[in-house]
């Protein structure tokens, strides 16, 4: 590499570098005026973080109390209708950090609140446990079926009819199937919802006797049409058949009747344990019946993987496979689509569908604020609570930004200000690259003179040559010489050719002596032959020569009187196309029609 490539070179380099910390700067700079645009918005976003957190929380307290003098007035009610003479229920809502908190009381005469749970009888608190439940259920998106264990055990006996007539009617006009597990004895309401009645000993195993309900649905309509346990606690098989309305399942204490309420929350909520396995069988089963003639099957399998076992199986028993899955599932959670398809679940963490014989209250044992989950169900209440949580979630990504966003700016411009110099570096480039293009051409104007120098050289090297020819001609003989020497040359010549040509005629006159002598010693008459058979053979094979020759130049001749009317077709074919060839449009002849390489040559050098 030269020396001139070297820096050719070096400065490109350079010129490369430049660019690059030219285009870190450009990058650098983009990157400040983008953050500093969004620490911006973000401090003014903060400035107003009150108001806007105060604006959602008083726009989620107007809508929990809208609903609030309606939950009070349909609470009271309730209460009234079965407990008469009780204190009406009163909602008080307030804030807890941001969230709605709800107190569950009743007023006083003297306008005074008292607790629910903590400062009233457990009658009072059941029938509001109950209401709850009912408005739970059709404020959540999820299946309008509730399932009471023993709602009415707090209730004195004569007010159980009042219990479930309130139950009834409310269920009615919400649209909620409704099961409902007594020790009491509720014939009296046999024209008004489907009674069953549970009979026979745990040790043998009891059943359930209940009228067929089946002519009662729609098969397209939700809910549960059976719930049938085999090998389940108290049932070796039994079957509760239900009612699109409310359902009630009455027997004496101990007897199993809660064994149905378990087997729910086992299919749905996933709470099975081996107990559930009724003594001496390997696996409980549990099948419910659904919309379409489908069943709902469950199996606790206690010591065997998976432990659990959920399948949705068609009227013919085979298990249900839409848009490639199957709905068969293993393990210890409810699966997904179980979840989905029936709807049942808790929501919100809410046990909200199926009552727990051992904790019948429903959310009055809450915290305050959980309270108000029954007022957040609703659609509105949540949209409302999830826009809070998403204007807290941004104001913490606006803090991060403020903080880390100003430190990563500080560093930003200190590494702009590292990268201040490079304006000058640039014009020392151009500088540089200037001499250098001034270097080039002096080099370029020496290289020149070197190459007229060496073409003078070579010049007076052949000015050298031309005078030692001239001066080697100068010593040449006069041209009357040249010519006398030009003759002698010549006869020279044609001596030696005549020497030659002696020298053969002699040679061939040798031959020709020797094959005289040859023929004189050649015998007068010509000896018979011995066999005439091979030369007879060899006549009629020249014979047959003779004949195939003959035919050959008779198809010859038909051949060229074919050729010669050919051509004259084809003389006709080319006069009338004009002299041009029918499938190429190129020039031809009659020689020259059959030769397309000759055609496209034409056409080739006519285009």
């Amino acid at each position: 590499m030269t020396g001139e490539d070297a820096v050719e070179r070096k400065l490109g380099l350079a010129a490369a570098a430049l660019a690059r910390l030219e285009g870190r700067r450009g990058a650098l700079a983009a990157r400040s005026e983008e953050l500093t645009r969004a620490i911006e918005l973000a401090k003014g976003r903060l400035a107003v973080k009150d108001e806007v957190e105060a604006f959602i929380e008083a726009v989620h307290g107007s809508a929990s109390r809208r609903n609030l003098e309606a939950f009070e007035t349909l609470l009271s009610a309730l209460v009234q209708e079965v407990l008469p003479g009780e204190k009406p229920v009163a909602l008080d809502l307030s804030t807890e950090r941001g969230l709605a908190a709800l107190d569950i009381c009743v007023r006083r005469p003297d306008g005074s609140l008292e607790d629910v749970l903590e400062d009233n009888g457990g009658a009072l608190t059941n029938v509001v446990g109950m209401a709850l439940r009912l408005i739970a259920v059709v404020k959540a998106d999820v299946a309008r079926f509730l399932a009471l264990d023993e709602a009415d055990c707090w209730i004195a006996p004569d007010r159980v009819a009042a219990f479930y007539r309130v139950l009834e009617d409310g269920a009615r006009r919400l649209g909620v199937q409704c099961l409902a597990v007594s020790h009491h004895d509720l014939t009296q309401f046999s024209e008004r919802f489907h009674i069953a009645r549970i009979e026979g000993e745990p040790l043998s195993g009891v059943t359930v006797q209940s009228a067929d309900c089946s002519g009662l649905w729609d098969d397209a309509a939700p809910g549960l049409r059976f719930i049938r346990l085999v090998n389940v606690q108290a049932c070796a098989d039994a079957t509760l058949r239900l009612s699109p309305g409310v359902n009630a399942l009455i027997g004496p204490n101990n007897r199993g009747k809660s064994t149905f309420i378990r087997a729910l929350r086992a299919v749905f909520y996933g709470e099975a344990r081996d107990s559930l396995v009724r003594a001496g069988a390997k696996t409980a089963t549990v099948e419910i019946g659904v919309a379409g003639h489908r069943t709902l099957r469950f199996t606790r399998q206690p010591r065997r993987t998976p432990v659990n076992v959920w399948s949705l199986h068609e009227p013919d028993g085979g298990v249900v496979e839409t848009e490639g899955m199957r709905y068969e599932t293993g393990g210890r959670t409810v699966p997904d689509w179980v979840a989905a398809l029936f709807r049942i679940r808790k929501v919100e963490d809410l046990d909200v569908h199926i009552a727990h014989q051992k904790f019948p209250v429903f959310l009055l044992g809450e915290p305050a604020s959980r309270r108000s989950a029954v007022l957040s169900i609703g659609q509105e209440a949540s949209y409302i609570r999830d826009m809070l949580a998403i204007h807290r979630e941004r104001c913490s990504r606006d803090n991060a930004l403020v903080r880390n966003g100003e430190r990563e700016l500080a560093a930003l411009r200190e590494e702009m200000e590292s990268l201040a110099g490079l304006d000058g570096i640039g014009r020392s480039l151009a500088e540089a690259r200037a001499k250098a293009e001034r270097i080039d051409l002096a080099r370029r104007r020496v290289q020149a003179l070197r190459d007229a120098l060496a073409r003078l050289e070579d010049l007076a090297c052949r000015l050298r040559r031309a005078r030692a020819r001239a001066a080697a001609t100068d010593l040449l003989p006069d041209p009357a010489r040249v010519a006398t020497l030009s003759a002698d040359l010549r006869r020279e010549k044609e001596r030696s050719r005549v020497a030659r040509d002696v020298i053969d005629a002699a040679g061939r006159l040798r031959r020709a002596e020797a094959r005289l002598s040859c023929l004189r010693s050649l015998p007068e008459a010509l000896p018979a032959l011995e066999d005439p058979r091979p030369a007879q053979d060899m006549l009629k094979r020249l014979a047959d020569l003779r004949s195939g020759s003959e035919r050959a130049r008779e198809r010859l001749a038909r051949v060229d009187a074919e050729a010669e009317l050919l051509r004259v077709e084809m003389e006709r074919l080319v006069e009338e196309n004009g002299g041009l060839c029918p499938t190429c449009g190129a020039p031809v002849s009659a020689e020259t029609l059959l030769n397309h390489q000759a055609h496209s040559a034409t056409e080739r050098m006519t285009a």
